[in-house]
């Protein structure tokens, strides 16, 4: 048999790999994480379904990283969610102690902001909880009942941010599907916009199926709460007359943006960690948390919550993310030119 021999670059990156081996141990991570914090931080109020996983998340991870850290959750909204993404990406600590509970959002904003201060690219991925659509609804008061009701009169729409997928929901509407929806921006959360409605306010909010289901089942049942459409690239099978945004758009262009824009419901409610953490202890937290999930205890915590569970490895993940990522340079120009038009439409702040 012939011998083969490693020279240069990679006998090199065999000898450190075998090194990074060797460091690698249960007990340097263990070291690492007893008696510290892990942070889940959030892009948002504690009241929608990010604070709802990340309290997941806090509740029963920690058991299963070695060392067994104290695990809490920091909400920190702010531009739709972008305000938390750039911190963890650019300011939070690199070494493990820090996650991040969503944001969906991430693969949209890396495209769409030449200037953004992230890549989803370089996020490292633990896991997803569950893939996340959003649905509009109006309010039962509002006498809207379809998403032709919302062609014939202007309805107010409340939102956390003009980038915020509660706010493009509408205005993607407005845009594709001739709409007449008004949003105004500056609520801090899912929470403060269901207050809102039922001050009357504004008539409408875009929020995720997850929430909806596990916290406004009773007022969508006696007609409080109407869905009217779905970010989603296919209709709800729960509402499969309700439209989904990919139905519109009226070129090809159009729709491989709808297409793309609708492909972070498949992100939906993960958790990763900012780009640079020490090989070992991403290894650990992703073992962590395909151990959490996998109990008992933890799918019991989830049903308790009336969290639903759509469970994604971390490095699956990084692969359809890494596939929704393939875009030629044509594409990025028209999703950023028909990025720009919503945006210019989004309305106005609400006043203090």
């Amino acid at each position: 048999m012939k011998k083969i021999i490693l020279r240069g670059a990679y006998s090199g990156a065999i000898m450190a790999l075998a090194a990074g081996s060797a460091l690698a141990s249960p007990a340097n991570v263990a070291n690492f994480y007893s008696g510290k914090t892990v942070t889940v931080i959030i892009g948002s109020g504690m009241g929608g379904s990010y604070g709802l996983y990340g309290q997941l998340t806090a509740q029963f991870l920690g058991e299963h990283i070695p060392g067994n850290p104290k695990v809490v959750v920091q909400s920190m909204p702010g531009g739709g969610g972008t305000k938390a993404l750039a911190y963890a990406y650019n300011a939070a600590p690199k070494n493990g102690s820090y996650l991040v509970g969503g944001h969906q959002e991430v693969l949209q904003e890396t495209v769409l902001r030449p200037k953004v201060k992230f890549d989803v690219r370089n996020f490292r991925w633990l896991g997803r909880y569950m893939d996340v659509d959003y649905v509009g609804f109006v309010s039962g008061k509002s006498g809207i009942k379809t998403l032709d009701d919302a062609r014939k009169r202007q309805v107010i729409v409340g939102a956390t941010g003009a980038r915020a997928a509660n706010a493009l929901g509408s205005l993607a509407f407005n845009r594709f599907a001739g709409t007449n929806f008004k949003v105004v921006t500056g609520y801090k959360g899912t929470a403060e916009m269901f207050a809102a409605i039922e001050r009357g306010e504004i008539e409408s909010v875009t929020a995720t199926w997850v929430v909806m289901k596990a916290f406004h089942m009773p007022k969508i049942q006696s007609g409080q709460l109407v869905p009217i459409f779905a970010m989603a690239l296919n209709r709800l099978k729960d509402y499969p007359d309700v439209p989904a945004i990919t139905e519109f758009g009226s070129n090809e262009s159009e729709k491989k943006f709808l297409r793309f824009w609708a492909s972070g419901g498949m992100i939906g409610r993960s958790v990763f960690t900012p780009p640079g953490v020490p090989a070992e202890r991403l290894s650990a937290l992703r073992s962590a948390w395909d151990k959490m999930v996998a109990t008992k205890k933890f799918r019991e915590g989830a049903a308790k919550r009336r969290a639903s569970l759509n469970l994604l490895r971390g490095e699956v993940l990084e692969k359809k993310i890494a596939a929704a990522m393939q875009l030629s340079e044509s594409d990025i120009k028209t999703a950023r030119r028909v990025y720009g038009e919503l945006l210019k439409s989004a309305g106005k702040k609400k006043k203090k």
